[in-house]
């Protein structure tokens, strides 16, 4: 039996065996004339739902939620509901399958994290990216995602003064005479315990890896943290400071 003798039609009937019912419950209301909720369904083809697949998206989904017909107004019996319901998910579903859309591409750069990954696997180098490359902006948590990985003149930038410095360290040649680079402890690195990395029976200290990219002469300075009043904490008795190279 067919929606149009009042019986519901089994789950896999076509959609447009249902025309009868959205002419009797929805059209009444959502028609050229009226266009209730800014929403026509009187020329929307049942007959291929994917050529109006967003219309009838909105209306399986109110369908599901028993918002239509309205409170009040005249409606399909449950069975029927279900029935027509069914019927357009299923077209739906086809149709999408016959013709997918992922929509459009995004330009998608490497984040800060990426960018030292592909440095380290392409040049062997262990960059500090932090000190280079501006931090990324994060979307639902995610900071290596299109949405979040936008690209800006001043970015761009950034990126290029970054390969400028990492190029001549990969090749082995500095034409800009000395560098300096400075690495400073955290405020909140516990200097009362053993750092992890550092030789045993040593206490506090800060563990740094830098790349020494040619041969010449190199100069490492240490600087001790000094409180607000210029004195330096912890020196009441004897220390012995220790700067080792690879160990």
């Amino acid at each position: 039996m067919t929606a149009a003798s009042g019986q519901p039609p089994s789950p896999a009937a076509a959609p447009e065996t249902f025309k009868p019912v959205v002419d009797r419950y929805c059209v009444t209301c959502h028609n050229d004339r009226q266009k209730t909720g800014g929403l026509s369904l009187q020329t929307v083809s049942l007959t291929d739902v994917g050529a109006a697949s967003e219309t009838w998206e909105k209306v399986a989904r109110k369908l599901n939620a028993g918002m239509m017909p309205p409170v009040g107004l005249p409606r399909p019996d449950a069975a029927t509901n279900r029935a027509f319901t069914d019927s357009l998910e299923a077209a739906l579903d086809r149709a999408a399958l016959a013709h997918p859309d992922a929509g459009s591409a995004v330009l998608h750069r490497l984040n800060r994290t990426e960018y030292a990954n592909v440095v380290r696997d392409l040049l062997d180098l262990d960059i500090d990216v932090a000190g280079l490359l501006p931090p990324d902006d994060a979307v639902a948590g995610f900071d290596n995602i299109a949405a979040a990985l936008g690209v800006s003149p001043v970015l761009l930038e950034r990126y290029l003064a970054a390969a400028m410095k990492i190029a001549p360290a990969a090749l082995g040649t500095y034409g800009d005479g000395p560098a300096e680079t400075i690495y400073r402890a955290p405020a909140d690195l516990n200097q009362q315990q053993h750092v992890d990395g550092l030789p045993f029976g040593t206490r506090g200290g800060l563990l740094v890896k830098h790349n020494f990219p040619v041969d010449g002469e190199y100069v490492i300075r240490t600087t001790l943290w000094r409180n607000n009043a210029g004195r330096v904490r912890g020196l009441e008795s004897p220390h012995q400071l220790e700067v080792l190279v690879d160990g």
